[in-house]
């Protein structure tokens, strides 16, 4: 117990204000509310370590009066309380270790869906500045951390620290001498725990961000096979991801090694104590002072106390670990949101769909700015397309517009609705978005569909991918709508995945239509049948199409050119022709082949 109470003085002495308060919130949040299979498990821990002494006990009358008195009445009794105590301590093994398990498995699947939720509920702002490695090693290694760390650390504080009392309680019962003797040698092996457990945090934290490197290296991987393939990289990115293993290897050898060091210490210290015992106590047997089964029962209580001490011992390094990972969870669930609805924000309210952005000023990174006053509308039905170079801000206008940031300066309204003033799920309730990107997930062509409106029926979903010229290709698949389209849709072909894309926003059916660059990435026959799909999408609908190819938007109300920040030029196609700016020039460009 003098050792318990010691580890828990320095894991705690260094620990922050924040770290603690991270801790009590797991324990009240978490863990608090399983309190019936706590207490379940706490209780057959108690029996289980008490039965442990018992079974321990049982070899005095053994020694004493069987193999010394040659009392055989008392054998069949003997026999029997044995095949009792260690039955009972079985089931009671068994009964706490799954109900340990039972509330592990409850604590982290509601852990994992509350991080998750956190964390797809943030802004780009925090995707743009966190790599899809490092927030898996939060679900893999982190939680899976916290779980060994709760389910072993309660385990072996309680049943292991229980079973410690109890065997010591039965060593100072049969000799007080001997038990006060050994106890002495207990202090000396506590700071070798201490100064490796600190040792093992550190390494702990370099071990995870180095797991967090080689999932972002796998995953940019394989996300970019293609271009992996093209520029014949395999050698160079198996080279990347060899050197990441390598490194892994050696912070888990450096591990094992400050971690497994114990082990010999405690051999170390057990070894010190038994051979003390042995001569000790057979000097008192040949005195007469000490009967051999107290004696028999004395050692054997040593070597029953030492897989508990030793797990005592090996505690340290799990809650340095449990805590790190704890840390770096909360820290993660505390992160709060830049976009956010305000406090008393009401749902968006669509009548017409008119959108105007009034002296909309915009920077990602601060003094550096990419809109510079941006004045635009577009009235109902509208169908306005901005061009532009590179980088000029035309999808940062479709950002803000989503709220996936806030403007810096200036407001943008729909129908007179501040959008910031509104809640953020109703604005993008209201608003169909289409990008060059295509997002598929590794599901069904259907349920791809169906993510535009969950709830929607099949024939709903049929429907809108014939509105979208996708129902002829889908029919030609092997299983149809239930056909697989494998990760981000690689089973398509680009044209194919722009129209499951353009589907689901017909099932969307929402007042306003956002359209990013949708064709530019396909060949001239696809681009035709998503134009048409398009052209449905767009019908009756406010829209806003960012551009590349000008032949998709020549036949638009309005055009305005987009050039570092500022709207240059605006006009129908015919008008911007005529003014033989930068719309011209680029006009000439792209058609001069014709």
């Amino acid at each position: 117990m003098f050792i318990f109470l010691k580890i828990k003085e320095k894991l705690f002495k260094n620990a922050s204000t924040e770290a603690i308060k991270r801790l009590k919130r797991l324990w009240f949040i978490y863990m608090l509310p399983q309190w019936k299979l706590l207490v379940i498990s706490l209780v057959f821990m108690g029996i289980y370590s008490a039965l442990n002494a018992w079974s321990v006990s049982l070899l005095k009358p053994v020694f004493d009066k069987v193999f010394i008195e040659k009392n055989r009445d008392i054998l069949f009794v003997i026999a029997f309380q044995v095949i009792f105590a260690f039955g009972a301590k079985g089931f009671a093994q068994y009964i706490q270790s799954v109900t340990m398990i039972k509330m592990g498995s409850n604590f982290t699947k509601r852990l994992q869906g509350d991080l998750f939720e956190r964390i797809i509920s943030q802004d780009l702002e925090f995707f743009n500045k966190n790599n899809s490695g490092n927030l898996l090693v939060h679900f893999m290694g982190d939680l899976g951390a916290i779980r060994n760390t709760i389910v072993n650390s309660i385990t072996t504080i309680v049943r292991d620290t229980c079973s410690i009392v109890f065997l010591v309680i039965l060593m100072f019962w049969k000799s007080f001498d001997m038990a006060a003797a050994m106890f002495i040698l207990f202090p000396i092996g506590f700071y070798p725990i201490v100064y490796f457990g600190e040792k093992i945090k550190k390494i702990f934290s370099s071990q995870q961000n180095s797991f967090g490197n080689l999932y972002a290296m796998l995953a940019q991987s394989f996300q970019g096979i293609k271009i992996v393939k093209s520029y014949n990289m395999e050698e160079s990115e198996s080279k990347k991801i060899r050197g990441s293993a390598d490194a892994i290897a050696g912070i888990e050898v450096k591990m094992a090694k400050n971690s497994n060091v114990l082990s010999p210490l405690m051999e170390f210290f057990g070894g010190l104590a038994a051979a003390g015992t042995l001569a000790y106590g057979g000097y008192r047997i040949m005195r007469g002072t000490l009967t051999t089964g107290d004696f028999v029962v004395f050692l054997i209580a040593i070597v029953a106390a030492y897989q508990p001490m030793k797990s005592l011992a090996n505690l340290s390094s799990t809650l340095q670990m449990g805590i790190m990972a704890i840390d770096r969870i909360f820290a993660l669930m505390d992160k709060k949101p830049i976009i956010v609805a305000k406090p008393r924000a009401y749902d968006l309210k669509v009548d017409k769909g008119v959108i105007r952005i009034k002296k909309v000023r915009f920077e990602y990174i601060p003094d550096l700015e990419i809109l510079h006053g941006i004045n635009l509308e577009v009235n109902q039905g509208e169908k306005i397309a901005i061009v532009g170079a590179a980088g000029s801000g035309k999808s940062t206008l479709i950002n803000l517009l989503l709220r996936f940031y806030d403007v810096k300066d200036g407001s943008i309204e729909i129908d007179s609705q501040d959008i910031r003033d509104v809640t953020i799920k109703s604005l993008r309730n209201n608003i169909a978005f289409v990008s060059q990107d295509v997002v598929l997930f590794d599901d069904t062509i259907k349920n791809n569909i169906l993510m535009g409106r969950p709830g929607a029926t099949d024939d709903e979903a049929i429907e809108a991918a014939k509105h979208a010229a996708a129902h002829s290709f889908i029919m030609k698949q092997k299983h149809g709508y239930d056909t697989v389209v494998g990760e981000r849709g690689g089973s398509l072909s680009g044209g194919q995945k722009q129209m499951v894309s353009i589907a689901r926003a017909m099932l969307k059916n929402v007042p306003i239509l956002l359209l990013d660059e949708a064709t530019s990435s396909l060949d001239s026959k696809s681009e035709k049948m998503v134009q048409e799909g398009l052209e449905k999408l767009m019908k009756g609908r406010t829209s806003i199409v960012i551009a590349h190819r000008l032949s998709t938007i020549i036949n638009s109300d309005r055009i305005y050119v987009l050039e570092s920040g500022n709207i240059v030029e605006g006009g129908t196609h015919k008008e911007l022709l005529e003014l033989n700016g930068y719309y011209a020039n680029l006009y000439k460009i792209q058609f001069m082949h014709k």
